[in-house]
Formats: structure tokens, sequence, C-alpha cells
């Protein structure tokens, strides 16, 4: 028996200290005909270990083979993820949305010689490219009927049931658990426990060789960034777990005890499970605090003018509040240092305007915002938003109303979280501190340290974090790893106290012409700060000037058409009416300006609007990125145009 998770470098020694720990403490929550059931950390490691005599005995996997799971989030998933890594085999995941291509690829790539799928809907897409397969021979239900199965290839493979396996490997266990340590003895820190398949914005997607130890960094670097306090936790689960991220969570949730529950991203489901469960915390990506945050104004926008009046004056006093604060207690991300007379100033004009919007701030909590946060269940203390760059808008907006974000970064090949911010100190437009143990560089692109670590450069990672490579791909792998360094591939630079500010992508980075270097992303997230303008991606390379490709909110433009009186046979046809245009003109004039901080070279001189937004599993990652390049070449008629047509 293990009594310090300080000594645990594996992820099935820490199942076993978990049920030691906290035995009988509430771990997993799922829902049953819309209640909740139960599993405490003992009932979870028998459950894996159940499973685990089974897919050795009747499914037949052994040490190092490579299982498949296609499916989305759910607590059968947990199970067979760690009943897998018990045996010393490997998981590939992918989610259920994934694009037949892709789930081909990763099987096929990973040499899989088994496949855990979500329901029959899984099972007819694996079954579609089965000919392609030739070392996938079985497939295990978590969810559906084999019966339903419409695919004509339904009798080339096995099919076993997850609760049937689970059901004979209880009564396996007994006599099977002997085998079981024998097998774990092998397995240690640097034993390979996943292989996840980044969707990648060119060519096909990279195998990333996660090892117990990269896992397990995350776990012991993470809690006291978030200072929790051991077994009295509540976590949501809503993202996908296929993701590292969502997936290491879930690890770091069993290593300090606490409970977690199932939802979905989805405001029926997500907030009735807001009330019930009141999180105190929950682990999501940008979008849905956007999705959030757009919910909120929607419903300020349908009250009184007085009402809506009332509402924007507080959250303009509580995002100064904040900035004051900010100031005052030393939380401004700062990249050189400050005379002494202007430190005095900074301070005086924050502690001036800390205490004379104090009550104001306090005012509004009570009347308006305190209301905001009983739609999250009134107990969220540390909400955390990574899988991408939170808008600074957002993060501003959810510090005025007293929801704090913790922004965090990472990548899928760190396993993922480099940093995050700590809950006492949360900095502005930064993801906090490297996590302890973990290292990073600014630098060249070719590993070369910048002498002054507060200049913009590409960011380095070194740790126990870092993954062991791309799998069966050297040449991809030497590229990115040298001396154990890890080439990100991001860029950003370190503030004066050491936090990190991510700037943008190094193969993002627009040169115009003229020699102007131009990072599109904080443009984009301007731009998409309006209502009117979902999506955008900025185009110049090359050019004199920049242009952007836009695609607008559907029901705000044609909630604009309805208020303006413009007739339309089509959204086509709207999207290039003159009084549409003339409105986006004007929010890109009014958004991509001096006086919100961008050069005069960053300004937008063309754009064009597209009436089909961007596609996940097309022009956008799984993970959410965009596919910059593939969405050059499909629009480069559309491109040109806008280049000759203001040349003209």
């Amino acid at each position: 028996m293990i009594n310090d998770i300080n000594n645990i470098n594996d992820l099935v020694r820490l199942a076993y200290y978990c049920r030691d720990e906290f035995n009988d403490k509430i771990f997993l929550q799922y829902k049953v005909d819309d209640k909740f059931i139960n599993i405490t950390y003992r009932e979870f490691v028998d459950l894996v270990e159940a499973l685990s005599a089974s897919l050795y005995n009747t499914v037949g996997i052994k040490k190092d083979d490579k299982i498949g799971i296609v499916s989305d989030n759910m607590y059968k998933w947990l199970i067979t993820d760690m009943a897998i890594l018990f045996l010393g085999a490997v998981d590939v995941p992918k989610g259920s949305d994934s694009p037949i291509q892709e789930v081909e690829y990763v099987l096929h790539h990973s040499e899989a010689k088994v496949c855990f799928v979500e329901d029959e809907k899984q099972a007819d897409k694996v079954l579609s490219i089965i000919d392609k397969l030739p070392n996938l021979k079985t497939i295990v239900f978590l969810t559906g009927d084999v019966n339903k199965i419409s695919s004509p290839n339904k009798d080339r493979v096995k099919y076993f049931y997850f609760d049937t396996l689970l059901s004979d490997g209880k009564k396996l266990k007994a006599d099977f658990l002997p085998t079981l340590k024998e097998i774990q003895k092998d397995i240690d820190g640097s034993r390979l426990a996943s292989i996840i398949y980044t969707s990648g914005t060119t060519g096909n997607p990279k195998g990333v060789m996660l090892l117990h130890k990269n896992f397990m960094q995350n776990v012991h670097s993470l809690p006291p960034l978030v200072k929790p306090v051991v077994g009295k936790e509540r976590w949501m689960s809503v993202l996908p777990v296929w993701h590292v991220y969502e997936r290491t969570l879930e690890y770091v949730i069993m290593g300090v005890g606490s409970s977690m529950a199932y939802s979905k991203p989805v405001s029926k489901h997500l907030l009735a499970d807001f009330a019930y469960i009141k999180p105190t915390f929950m682990v999501s990506v940008p979008r849905i605090w956007e999705s959030f945050y757009q919910a909120i104004i929607a419903t300020i926008n349908k009250g009184s003018p007085f009402s809506i009046a009332m509402f924007k004056t507080f959250i303009g006093i509580g995002k100064a509040y904040q900035l004051g604060v900010k100031l005052l207690i030393n939380q401004d991300p700062r990249f050189k240092r400050r005379t002494l007379v202007k430190y005095i100033l900074d301070k005086l004009a924050a502690f001036f305007i800390v205490v004379g919007l104090f009550l104001p701030d306090l005012i509004g909590d009570l009347l308006v915002f305190s209301k905001i946060r009983k739609k999250t269940g009134g107990k969220l203390v540390v909400p955390i938003s990574g899988g991408g760059a939170l808008p600074e808008y957002i993060d501003l907006f959810f510090a005025a109303i007293k929801v704090p974000l913790h922004e965090g970064y990472g990548l899928t090949e760190t396993a993922p979280v480099v940093g995050v911010r700590n809950r006492s100190r949360r900095v502005f437009k930064t993801v906090g501190r490297p996590a302890p143990g973990v290292e990073v560089m600014i630098a060249d692109d070719n590993w070369n340290r910048r002498q002054n670590q507060h200049r913009k450069g590409i960011i380095y990672i070194k740790g126990d974090l870092v993954m062991a490579g791309y799998y069966k791909e050297p040449e991809k792998t030497a590229a990115v790893l040298k001396d154990g360094w890890f080439n990100t591939g991001d860029l950003g630079r370190l503030t004066m106290e050491g936090d990190l500010q991510i700037t943008g992508r190094a193969k993002d980075t627009i040169v115009l012409i003229g020699g102007e270097n131009i990072e599109p992303a904080p443009i984009e997230a301007k731009l998409e700060e309006s209502p009117y303008i979902a999506q955008s991606m900025i185009v110049g390379q090359d050019q004199k000037t920049l242009g952007a490709l836009i695609v607008p909110s559907k029901e705000h433009l044609e909630e604009y058409a309805a208020e303006h009186k413009i007739e339309y046979t089509s959204y086509e046809e709207l999207c290039k009416d003159s009084k549409i245009l003339d409105k986006i003109s004007k929010i890109v004039k009014e958004k991509i300006s001096v006086w919100h901080g961008f050069k005069p070279y960053e300004k937008i001189t063309n754009f064009r609007i597209l009436s089909e937004p961007f596609k996940v599993g097309d022009e956008i990652t799984l993970s959410l990125k965009m596919k910059r390049n593939y969405i050059a070449k499909k629009y480069a008629k559309l491109i040109e145009e806008m280049y000759v047509k203001n040349e003209e």
C-alpha cells in the first residue's frame, strides 16, 4: 500500500492509492432516467479490475496491445480506459464526431486490434472501413445493440458488450487477481499509456505518445495551483474525454479524492445539472464560456430599457473595479520595469478607483451579479478555461460578475497543462506561472534562448509532462524535441513576475509586403466580440494590407434584417445586401482601430462575408483550431478578388 501520492508515477498505482485513501467517498456520478447514480472510489477500482479480467481472459487483450475507443464522455469511458491501462495495454481514443477518414487513419496507423464504440452508429462507422483495418478483429459496445448495426460487414468481427464483460469479470476477478498483479509489476512511469492523435491543421493526424509519468506530472502539479480541499470539491464534466484536457483533469480529480458528475454541454442539461450538483470546480473551453456570456446578454436584452441600462452600468463598474484591484495588488501583466514615479502614480490611480467603485460594485453584485451566479449553482469557485485562447472581453466580464476564470495553457504533447492561473494570483492576459516541475523557455525557432524572456518568441517546454514522441514518426519527433525541450510552435513571453502570456502561433504569423509581422488571433478575437460576427479569419500574406473572411451570426443578422426591414429571399442573398455590408464594415472599422490598441498597419481594408460557417472536421479541427492553409485554398478566388478590387 502506497500512502504518499508524491511517490506514485503511474496511473495504475494512482487508482489503488485512491481506493485505499478515499474508499467509500463518491468518485463518479452519472445519470440514469434523470437520476444520478453514485460510484465510490472502492467500487470504481472493483469495476476496473472486473473489466480487466474479462478483457484479458475473454477478449484477449495483452500487454502493449493498441485498443481503440470511439466514444464521447461517460462513466464507462473512464472504467474502460483504466482497465486497459491495468493490463499494460495502450488506448487510442477518438470522439464520436470524428470524420470517418480520421477514424480509419487512427485505427490503421496504431494497428488497433480491439475497438470500443459508443453505440451502433459508431460501430457502423468502423465497419464501413473494416477492409482497411487488418488488425481489428473485435468491437466492444459501451452502449447500443449489435442487432441495430446496418453495415453489410457486420459478420467480419467479434462483438462484446461492456455490461456483459463487466458482469462476467466480477466472477473471473478472484482467480485473475494474481495474474493481474504479475502483469502490473512491469508497469511504471516510463510505460506508454495512450496514443492521442491530434487533428492536424495540415496533413494526417500525429499520434502523440503519452507515458504514465506524463499524465502523473499533471496529477502532481495541478492541485497546488487550484488549492482544492481534498474530498470536498464537486466537479462537473462536460468536455470530450478523448481530448487530453478533460482526461487528465479526471485523473487529477481522482488524485485529490473529489467527486465528479457527468453532464453535457447543452443548455437544457447543463443548467439543470448545475442546479442539482452545485459544482465548485468546472473545466471548460472558451467556446462554452462564450455561450454562457451570449446567453446572459440575450436574456438581459429581453428586459426593459431600465434593466438593460442598469446591467450595462454595473458591468462597466465591475470591469473597472477589477482592473483597479489587479493594478493595486500587482496582478497586472508587465513586461518592463516601471520608474518609481510611474509606480507611485499607478498605485494612487488604482487606489482611488478601488475606493471609489467599491460600494457601487457591491451594489451591482447584490442586485445583478449574484442572480447570474445562481445559474451555475451558486458554488462555483474555480472555473477553469483551457483548450484555446480565452477572449479578453469574456475574461473581464466573468471577473466583473465574480466568477473569475482560471485560464490555463497546454498541449496534447504536454499531457496537457503547462500552467494555469493560481487561485491567489489571477493575472489578466496571462495563463499564470508555469506549473511546478515545468520549465518554460522563450527562444527563437532554433532553440536559442532569448536573453530577454519578456520579449516575444517561441515557447519551449521541458519536464516530465513532455511526450515521448510521435508514434512511428521519428522525423516529426526530432523536429520538435531537442535536449528535452519541446517546441510548442506557440508564440509568447514571460511577464516580469514570471506569468506566461500567449500571443499567437508561429506558423500563423502574417507578413505584409512591407515586412510588418502580424499575429491574426488578437484581431480575430476582437472582431468576434461583436454579436454579429461568429467566426473570422484574417488574411494578407505578402499583401499591402490585411483582409478578412467573416462568418456572421445568422441569428443576429436575421434579427437586424427584421428590425431594419431588409427584404431577402435567401440567407445567402441577405449576406450580400448593401445594408448588411455597411453594418459589418462599421463593426470592423470600430473594432480594429488604434483606440483598441491596434497599430495602423493592422487595419483591415477589405473583407468578404461567408454565408456558410467554418465546420468542425472541414475548416476546423476537432480541437477547434482553424485550418488556415486549407481555408485560404478553399476561398482563394474570393481572397484574390478582395485584393484585386482593393487595388483598383
